[in-house]
């Protein structure tokens, strides 16, 4: 049962990287109406993701690094990225992948390749998950609660004001569909119902927004430490607490997702490989 619990846990991390406001202050108000604006005009984007797990299994620690480059045209949807994911005692097992995203009409084609070749699979926009960087953004600046200006930092070389909120209801329940948890306890037996239950108990995601005085958004991170600690709590209780020992206790100690953008509007364009092209589905 320990082997299948860790299990659990890596399946969790791996498939996570592939999801009106109130009491604001003028300034913050017009800054975010700013950058809800500026955002619809943008043409392409690049951006890097890092998205950081820290967690203990009684005297075990698991922490993951998962990371993406990535370069985004938004319309038509083009995408190419660079993705790897590796245990920080374990990097000899990097995973490490190549892929494009293509949208041509109403389907989706994404290109991918693991070292074994490539492969083409169909996907669906909300799939891509924290991938899709331009949709992301532009849902936080619509969703994010309370948000509150906690002054200005520097990042790279643009001045940017930092605004910190919460994320809840329909956002929150689409960055949890996203990020895989539903799939991955499926997997030890867990229903999609259940877990679903337990939107209730996360109050809200925190999310902090680094908005430069142009309104682009040039950085943002999304605290998902206690998603991940209730869908593991509520994980082993569905399961059978008492089928588990005390040394098999999953704390997480830290969990969130960081990405930071660039090139608005001037990412150099690519073509999608005629061998991914080829490829079957």
């Amino acid at each position: 049962m320990k082997q299948k619990l860790r299990y659990f846990c890596m399946a969790m991390i791996a498939v996570m990287a592939f999801a009106g406001c109130s009491n604001k202050d003028s300034d913050t108000a017009a800054l975010l109406e700013k950058a809800q604006q500026k955002m619809t005009e943008i043409t392409s984007l690049q951006a890097t993701m890092t998205m950081n797990v820290k967690m203990t299994m009684g005297s075990e620690e698991i922490s993951t690094v998962t990371s993406a480059d990535i370069a985004a045209f938004v319309e038509p949807l083009k995408m190419k990225l660079d993705v790897s994911s590796y245990m920080e005692k374990d990097t000899d097992q990097k995973t490490i992948m190549e892929m494009y995203v293509q949208k041509n009409e109403n389907e989706i084609n994404v290109f991918s390749n693991a070292g074994a070749g490539w492969v083409q699979t169909t996907a669906e926009d909300s799939s891509l998950g924290q991938f899709q960087i331009y949709d992301n953004i532009s849902g936080y600046l619509s969703a994010i609660d309370s948000p509150v200006s906690k002054g200005t930092e520097k990042i790279g070389d643009v001045s940017t004001v930092r605004v910190k909120g919460i994320l809840k209801g329909e956002t929150m329940e689409q960055i949890i569909e996203e990020s895989g948890l539903l799939s991955s306890a499926q997997s030890v037996g867990i229903s999609q119902a259940q877990l679903k239950e337990m939107y209730s108990e996360i109050d809200g995601l925190p999310l902090t927004l680094w908005i430069g005085e142009d309104g682009l958004v040039y950085q943002y991170e999304t605290d998902i430490k206690k998603l991940i600690q209730v869908v593991m709590d509520k994980t082993i209780a569905l399961i059978g607490a008492d089928q588990f020992d005390e040394d098999m206790k999953i704390s997480v100690q830290s969990a969130n997702i960081s990405v930071r953008c660039n090139e608005f509007d001037n990412v150099e364009d690519f073509e999608i490989p005629a061998e991914a092209l080829a490829a079957k589905q």
